[in-house]
């Protein structure tokens, strides 16, 4: 019910207006269907970060890792996204599940972000 209540508002959406649309609206919209698995959702997470959406991004990164609580990769970039968009504490806490994933790449900015903090 809730991806038909997405298409019909995607649908009745002109692609070129302003309105900052959620990502599965845009996805809709633009490529009229969305991601089954967390991988989908990640490769869009990074397709939005290139195009600097970052607000995009972080969504599809959630649902990447709804789906696959263990892509660290997932909360690796929504971290930078984070960062962009000035939500320091939720960069953190994606950077805290990242190396609890035993990714070691992002210890160093996980010490950067918490002692700026202090």
């Amino acid at each position: 019910m809730e991806v038909e209540e997405s298409i019909t508002k995607a649908a009745h959406r002109d692609p070129n207006s302003a309105y900052q649309s959620s990502s599965e609206e845009w996805l809709l919209l633009r490529v009229g269907a969305l991601p089954r698995n967390s991988l989908g959702w990640f490769r869009c997470g990074v397709g939005f970060y290139n195009k600097k959406d970052f607000t995009k991004a972080i969504e599809c990164f959630e649902k990447s890792v709804q789906l696959d609580p263990l892509n660290y990769n997932a909360y690796q970039i929504m971290a930078r996204a984070c960062i962009a968009v000035n939500r320091k504490d939720d960069a953190i806490a994606a950077l805290k599940q990242s190396v609890m994933l035993d990714n070691p790449s992002d210890w160093q900015l996980l010490v950067e972000l918490t002692s700026m903090k202090d």
